[in-house]
């Protein structure tokens, strides 16, 4: 009969178990496991259904026409594939940092992927109405207020990046200001200057989210270049930590 295998402790959960002796907070806090697994599964379920969106041109003859019709969707595609694999690097590169997660930073998440799985919805919304009133022999829907269809997408589009970016903010600033759940001094530090330049990428965001009320074009190119931005910025980070040299101890 064989022997049950038994699954060595990790010593991270050792190191956080001590830690939540020691401040108290034992029953309080969770490992981060569960809010990785959870997440990640949200993160590749949100960018499977953004290509489904995308639709393939029927016809031999009319393949490069209809390629170039749905041209918008490409475009709303790669702004929220980048947005959301930008999102995913800063959450994992939050995670590298943390031991524990506590009730607070749990809905917080949560409300990061609100705002996440909610992109394929206005990313079709923003790949239909863009453009629509610059075609040939068609008049521009009017909505509220004098504002096009066209713009009240770009917007709607910009409201759901910013409120995502908002919440990638506040969730790597309340794990560098609690307590507990960074790994460490250094570690803390880390979080604290990774929270202000996620704060200043939502800004960013939330400016382009204006503009789109006025150029809903120009819009849609400064959401895919702050999408890029989170693509690359957060790996630029990790690269410089590499490179500085170990402090002496």
């Amino acid at each position: 009969m064989d022997t049950p295998v038994r699954r060595k402790p990790d010593s991270t959960d050792a190191s956080t178990a001590v830690s939540l002796e020691a401040t108290g907070t034992r029953g309080r806090l969770l490992p981060t496991s569960r809010l990785e697994a959870f997440s990640d599964g949200v993160f590749a379920i949100a960018i499977t259904l953004l290509v489904l969106e995308l639709h393939v041109p029927t016809g031999q003859e009319v393949l490069v026409k209809g390629l170039e019709h749905e041209w918008p969707r490409y475009l709303g595609y790669f702004v929220s594939f980048a947005f959301i694999g930008g999102v995913w690097i800063a959450h994992s590169n939050m995670t590298r940092f943390i031991k524990a997660v506590d009730p607070g930073l749990m809905r917080l998440n949560l409300m990061l992927l609100l705002f996440v799985s909610f992109l394929p919805f206005t990313t079709a919304i923003v790949a239909t109405h863009l453009f629509v009133s610059s075609l040939p022999f068609t008049h521009p829907a009017v909505t509220h207020a004098g504002l096009t269809a066209e713009r009240v997408a770009v917007v709607l589009f910009g409201l759901n990046l910013t409120l995502a970016a908002l919440m990638v903010y506040l969730e790597i600033r309340h794990a560098g200001h609690t307590q507990g759940l960074a790994a460490d001094d250094m570690a803390e530090e880390e979080l604290q200057a990774f929270a202000k330049e996620r704060r200043a990428a939502a800004l960013l965001q939330a400016g382009a989210a204006v503009v789109g009320a006025f150029l809903p074009v120009t819009a849609v190119v400064f959401y895919l270049a702050v999408s890029v931005l989170y693509v690359v910025e957060p790996l630029w980070h990790i690269r410089i930590h590499i490179r500085r040299p170990s402090q002496p101890g």
